[in-house]
């Protein structure tokens, strides 16, 4: 099977899961080909990480920054803020992060090292210029305040097509960037064109190109076998199960399906009928 990543990405790729985070291969192989989108599209400016952890996607956006590029990081590590709410979560969620392993595994894939800042990220616009990014991977704090605070914040920074990505968009634990995200959708002219089942992929301006080039991409990628558009407050969304990457144990049984009797295979699929996502057709 062909490496279903540019040639950029392949050799991180296929070492990814070294690095600890929960950055899915879906969201990986979106990043991949949206940045790729934006070179072929002659999209230009920086790259902003806020939320690193150990660098799981932060070393991508490293690996297909473009020459002139600049990778910003924005993470306290493992420095006291004084903000209660911050510190709580990272000891609850990210025992024992601390700068000098993001810095070691960062440096293991990419030759550049990223400009961090290490403070929170309502000091972002002291260090990034306004209009000079192109992407933007909101990972940072949870609660409803804090996400729409980032959102304040990193749309100026912005280019005029860059693209903000919203991290834990629909988990348990994280009901504010759910509230937060969907509120600037609404509200303040945040347009969604993409959801996987961790991330929300948007913009503040045009999106027909990267929505034109997701539809390429699902064409070519077979694997990507669950999906659909729906429309959200008047936007046309692409929403991504993640696919399989792997036969398990129970995808092999599962293989058997078609020579079991009728009976056993009505049993067996009485509860497998996936997520409907949508039309497969764009709007």
């Amino acid at each position: 099977m062909n490496t279903p990543v540019s040639s950029t990405a392949s050799g991180y790729w296929k070492s990814r899961n070294t690095i600890v985070g929960a950055f899915w291969d879906s969201d990986f192989r979106l990043f991949d080909t949206l940045l790729c989108a934006q070179d072929a599209l002659d999209v230009t400016g920086d790259l902003l990480e806020i939320g690193a952890l150990y660098g799981k996607s932060a070393i991508l956006l490293g690996v297909l920054a473009g020459q002139d590029d600049t990778v910003h990081v924005c993470d306290v590590f493992e420095q006291d803020t004084g903000d209660e709410a911050n510190r709580a979560e990272n000891d609850s969620s990210y025992p024992g992060l601390a700068r000098d392993k993001f810095e070691a595994n960062y440096r293991t894939f990419v030759d550049r090292d990223p400009h961090i800042i290490a403070e929170l990220s309502t000091s972002i616009a002291k260090h990034v210029d306004a209009r000079s990014l192109r992407f933007a991977h909101v990972d940072g704090g949870h609660l409803f305040e804090t996400v729409v605070e980032d959102l304040r914040n990193v749309r100026p920074l912005l280019g005029p097509r860059g693209i903000v990505v919203l991290d834990d968009i629909r988990a348990l634990h994280t009901p504010g960037v759910a509230a937060a995200a969907w509120g600037e959708v609404v509200g303040g002219g945040l347009v969604p064109f993409a959801m996987s089942e961790q991330k929300l992929y948007a913009t503040w301006g045009p999106v027909e190109d990267y929505a034109l080039h997701l539809e390429t991409w699902l064409d070519r990628n077979s694997d990507v076998t669950n999906y659909g558009y729906q429309d959200i407050a008047g936007h046309c969304v692409l929403i991504i199960e993640n696919p399989r990457q792997k036969m398990t144990a129970r995808d092999r049984i599962w293989s058997w399906l078609p020579i079991l009797p009728p009976a056993v295979q009505a049993y067996m699929m009485r509860d497998q009928v996936g997520p409907h996502l949508g039309t497969r057709m764009r709007s």
